[in-house]
This record gives structure tokens, C-alpha cells and sequence, in this order.
């Protein structure tokens, strides 16, 4: 559609084993959040994204391949604890993703995928 179509590459596997061999200009992070009992927490902790792993960690492990990240994450995100990842000085741009008018996930972009 866009005419980058051989600009592009998908991966899908195992985050920790693939990223050694990763060279990339952007990564965006998906990781799982726990199932839907995310919901029933009023503030999601990436510390602990919902038992299933270390959201820090994966964010620092993405850090080896580039600066330019985005950050796939719950509504309910503690937006403090996506703003730290920054470090100190650096920036992040939280997005809300909207469907029916209802936010329904945040995307955090760090690096040149803020908007200046």
C-alpha cells in the first residue's frame, strides 16, 4: 500500500532467543499481560505484567537493538513507570488507542518515534 512492503520484516518467536541475532531500526513491544485479569487491576504494574514477566526487563533487553521503541500496553498502565523507562531526561509519548470513543490500550513510543 505504502510501497515499503520490502522495508518490512516480521519475527515471530521467542523475544529473548531472537534479539541477540537483531538488528532493527524500530521494535515494537507486545509482550502478554497476564490473560484479562488485567481489568480487574486499577493500576497495571509493568514490574510485573501480570505474573507473566518482567515488562523493565523486556524493555531493556529491546534497548540493545535500538532506542526507537514502541510500547504495546493496557489502558491501565502506570504511565509513571512508562515514563521512567525514558531515563533520566529523555522523552516518551503515551498514545491512547480509542475504539468507540473508550480507550481501550496505550501505546508509549521512545526514541526518534517521538514526536517533536
Amino acid at each position: 500500500v505504502y510501497g515499503v512492503e520490502d522495508k518490512i520484516e516480521f519475527i515471530v518467536g521467542d523475544f529473548f532467543k531472537v534479539v541477540p541475532n537483531l538488528k532493527a531500526d524500530v521494535v515494537f513491544l507486545s509482550p502478554p499481560w497476564g490473560g484479562p485479569e488485567y481489568l480487574n487491576q486499577d493500576v497495571f504494574d509493568l514490574k510485573l505484567m501480570g505474573g507473566m514477566m518482567d515488562g523493565f526487563a523486556v524493555f531493556s533487553t529491546a534497548q540493545k537493538v535500538t532506542e526507537n521503541i514502541a510500547y504495546f500496553v493496557p489502558r491501565n498502565t502506570n504511565v509513571d513507570q512508562l515514563a521512567s523507562l525514558a531515563g533520566k531526561g529523555g522523552k516518551v509519548e503515551v498514545e491512547q488507542n480509542l475504539l468507540n470513543k473508550k480507550t481501550k490500550t496505550l501505546t508509549a513510543y521512545y526514541g526518534k518515534l517521538v514526536s517533536t
